[in-house]
């Protein structure tokens, strides 16, 4: 098979995976395809770190295969679990909006297929299709509830003690 052709398999078989996700699942194919076509696929073992927090964010993550967990180190070297993410969701899009270090590391649960998208590409494709940054923010919006309800039940139950 030609390169050509192959990588021409690629983008279609990821325009079709990224119109599964909730992220884009609104999106148009044609915008899908701009996506795709930046996109790399990238492996990660079991236990493997994908990204370190306080490192600096370059990319964003959607998981084709497999499960992610996402933690933060406390003030005391801790480590907390934030989040389990599976096949469909994405993750690291914060690196998207601020020139800010990673905000929390995430490891490989399992071995793992993800769809690696470059910063800058990306941007320059949010530029082209800006309904794709709208779907970008719902996933900000949705995370953000998340964790204000999780503060809250934190907080009512120092509050109740």
């Amino acid at each position: 098979m030609e390169k050509n052709s192959f990588k021409s398999f690629a983008v279609l078989e990821n325009v079709i995976f990224l119109k599964k996700t909730s992220l884009f699942s609104h999106v148009q194919t044609r915008e899908l395809r701009a996506i795709a076509s930046i996109a790399e696929e990238v492996t990660f073992e079991t236990g493997e770190e994908v990204v370190k927090e306080s490192d600096t964010g370059d990319s964003v993550y959607i998981i084709k295969e497999g499960r992610v967990k996402i933690t933060k180190k406390t003030p005391e070297n801790k480590s907390i679990d934030l989040a389990e993410l599976a096949t469909g969701e994405c993750f690291g899009e914060m690196t998207l909006f601020d020139d800010e270090t990673r905000s929390a590391s995430a490891y490989a649960i399992t071995t793992c297929v993800m769809l690696r998208i470059a910063r800058d590409d990306l941007i320059d494709v949010l530029v082209e299709h800006p309904l794709i940054a709208l779907e970008l923010l719902k996933i900000f919006v949705k995370r953000l509830r998340k964790a204000n309800a999780r503060i809250e039940s934190q907080g009512s139950r120092v509050y109740a003690k």
